[in-house]
């Protein structure tokens, strides 16, 4: 961390490469590209001054962050806010999201996600799988699925503690990276899914029941996929566009990756969840089989391409962990 060198620096005065890291810039990239996108769609956005108004202010506000933290002496609260304010910041993108895929590309492509499982196994899998429905496997998918977001946290959290900022700032750019790759990926085939589309979405939780909490876990998901009961609207309709590729595929095998390469003692739980979540994708009835290798395949990819990212950036001039 840089501290002012002396007390004639002005305050603002620095260069935008020497105090960015690639966290901030991956989200300045994606905020830059969503603002352009509300200004071009204005029109069609409702809301859309407040979208460009916050967009513009995380963006200065990032930039700001980071200028105090690199060039001044910050204290414990504003340097853990530097390296944490990602974590709100995906949902609200991923919010975002969802509106601009709507007015891109409104037509949803299930009939050819199917058409791609029936292709490749002779049969739809998601149907296949509901003869192995049992109450007891139901719940522990259920929670499986439920720590998609816990466990980045809890390898992150692992890495933090260890207090090396270099380590730490690998892997949230990656996984940053992973989750704006997926977000940008659900405008070329937006799908809402096999619960709506080879199932009756109002009769899952007597069809695929669970034992104690699925219910309650299942509404959380519905809630956090844009299906809430005070919107009158069908729920097929309120339901996001993010099918293909499946992000929970993607992110958690990049986690499991991470967990690997930092010899987490998390490790086997991850692995051990990961994988169950995976599995859960399909069972439950959230995705198609193609969704999911769709999301092994760009998971790869992120984590190939990511890191020559990164050595662009460098060879550009950026200080870069």
């Amino acid at each position: 961390m840089k501290n002012r060198k002396n007390n004639n620096e002005p305050f603002l005065e620095h260069n935008l490469k020497e105090i960015l890291n690639l966290v901030d810039i991956y989200t300045i990239g994606i905020l830059t590209f969503y603002l352009i996108l509300s200004i071009i769609l204005f029109p069609k956005i409702v809301e859309a001054k407040t979208y460009i108004l916050t967009n513009l202010f995380i963006i200065a506000s990032i930039i700001t962050l980071a200028t105090i933290v690199e060039k001044f002496r910050a204290g414990y609260l504003i340097r853990l806010t530097r390296y944490i304010y990602i974590v709100p910041l995906i949902f609200f993108i991923y919010s975002q999201t969802q509106i601009y895929i709507r007015i891109l590309n409104p037509n949803d492509f299930d009939w050819l996600l199917i058409k791609w499982d029936n292709i490749i196994f002779g049969t739809n899998p998601n149907v296949f799988l509901s003869q192995f429905a049992n109450p007891w496997l139901t719940e522990f998918l259920q929670f499986s699925y439920m720590t998609f977001f816990i466990m980045p946290l809890i390898l992150g959290f692992e890495i933090f503690m260890k207090r090396d900022i270099k380590e730490y700032l690998s892997f949230a750019r990656i996984i940053t990276f992973g989750f704006f790759v997926s977000y940008l990926l659900y405008f070329f085939l937006p799908a809402i899914g096999p619960r709506f589309t080879l199932f009756d979405f109002n009769s899952i939780n007597l069809e695929l029941p669970g034992v104690y909490f699925t219910d309650f876990m299942r509404e959380l998901v519905n809630i956090g996929g844009g299906i809430r009961h005070a919107i009158a609207l069908p729920p097929a309709d309120a339901v996001n566009r993010d099918c293909m590729p499946s992000g929970h595929t993607m992110i958690t095998i990049i986690n499991m990756w991470q967990a690997h390469k930092y010899k987490s003692k998390f490790r086997l739980w991850i692995y051990f969840f990961g994988v169950s979540l995976i599995i859960a994708t399909v069972y439950l009835r959230y995705h198609y089989v193609v969704d999911v290798i769709g999301g092994i395949i760009f998971s790869i990819v992120v984590l190939w391409v990511e890191p020559k990212i990164r050595n662009l950036f460098k060879k550009l001039g950026f200080r870069l962990v």
